[in-house]
């Protein structure tokens, strides 16, 4: 390590807490930073997700939760181009917009339209003829399907580049696991690794599901917990599907340059459990395969286990420490990470820079007294 003392210290080593530093260093070239953690974590995370950018198709209500995805969304574009650039590193980004068949929301299609329609939302209903002409991949009984604005990143690829361009500019990435803290009451002096002290002015906790265990390091009882997703990928050829799919409790996410469909994915609540279950897998193949015929004898390319950040309340949790003077937090992005990624990087960077003139009280780690 060149040096054990920064101005500001991220722990997390994903796309949330690269993120972070990377749009620091674009707004401050001068802080001296320091990403920690274990990239082994990220596999389990960034790396474990579909890159499905839907701040629309999950949500009835259009609440200050709503509002902050889709303006994260919005940005996607312009922060891709921008980490592009820096790290040199191609990411995929498509904003081809995604597809819900009708017979996949039982009785609640006529809600989620007109929700649709309230908020301006881009959307077609295309008829089962259209339907047709535009997604042939999709099973010939799937009726009405509705087009949605949203999009899709190659998250994998979105992680590389935010490492790249975070060394680029000079971020010291420190590829260890913090196991504890030195602080007081009131601030804190240092993170541990192994038997090396990374000293800071400022800290930033956004280590996914694993924020509640440096929590306990700092004893805060931070309230985030890890909701398990199986998730496969097979191999379909290019050309299939131009669209992200929301499905039969499953969502199909294409990948292009001939890495074929991610499917996913179950929502667990069993700790770190990692095992991969084949019946499981097999069940998200059959599911997905009532709406993309195609999959059913796809080859199976690769399955996995993905760990979702979840608060109790299934907010973000995001701000600054009330416990801590130079402790701040971006954590508890639960289903949502991969897609609040540009948001929130902007949001704790204003934070910290103390810049920010819109505070989001349902995201403050005050209503959990931390």
């Amino acid at each position: 390590m060149k040096q054990n003392f920064f101005d500001i210290v991220i722990i997390g080593a994903g796309v949330i807490g690269h993120s972070i530093a990377f749009k620091l260093k674009q707004c401050r070239s001068d802080l001296r930073l320091a990403v920690v953690g274990d990239p082994m974590n990220s596999l389990m995370a960034s790396r474990a997700a579909a890159g499905m950018l839907a701040p629309f198709g999950e949500c009835n209500e259009a609440n200050r939760f709503f509002r902050f995805c889709r303006d994260s969304f919005l940005q996607y574009p312009d922060f891709i181009k921008s980490l592009i650039s820096i790290s040199n590193i191609p990411v995929f980004l498509s904003m081809k917009g995604s597809l819900i068949p009708s017979f996949s929301l039982d009785n609640g299609w006529e809600k989620k339209v007109q929700f649709f329609r309230e908020q301006n939302i881009p959307h077609e209903i295309w008829s089962p003829e259209r339907s047709r002409q535009l997604a042939p991949a999709l099973v010939e009984s799937c009726g009405e399907v509705m087009w949605v604005g949203e999009g899709q990143v190659n998250n994998r690829e979105m992680h590389d580049a935010l490492v790249t361009a975070s060394n680029k500019l000079g971020v010291e990435i420190i590829e260890k696991n913090v196991s504890g803290f030195i602080h007081d009451s009131s601030s804190v002096e240092a993170a541990v690794v192994e038997k090396l002290e990374v000293r800071g002015k400022k800290f930033v906790l956004a280590s996914g599901s694993w924020s509640s265990q440096l929590g306990d390091a700092l004893d805060v009882s931070l309230p985030v917990k890890p909701i398990k997703g199986q998730m496969c990928r097979v191999q379909v050829e290019d050309g299939q599907l131009d669209y992200t799919v929301h499905g039969l409790m499953t969502y199909i996410a294409p990948w292009q340059g001939g890495k074929g469909f991610v499917l996913g994915t179950t929502m667990e609540d069993r700790g770190f459990n990692p095992i991969i279950e084949d019946d499981v897998i097999q069940g998200l193949i059959d599911r997905a395969a009532e709406v993309i015929p195609c999959i059913k004898d796809a080859p199976l390319i690769e399955s996995w286990t993905g760990l979702r950040p979840a608060a109790e309340d299934l907010m973000p949790v995001m701000g600054k420490s009330s416990r801590y003077q130079n402790l701040f937090y971006s954590t508890g992005h639960y289903r949502n990470g991969i897609l609040q990624t540009p948001k929130q990087a902007d949001y704790i960077v204003e934070t910290i820079l103390e810049t920010l003139t819109d505070e989001i009280l349902e995201f403050s780690p005050k209503r959990y007294n931390l």
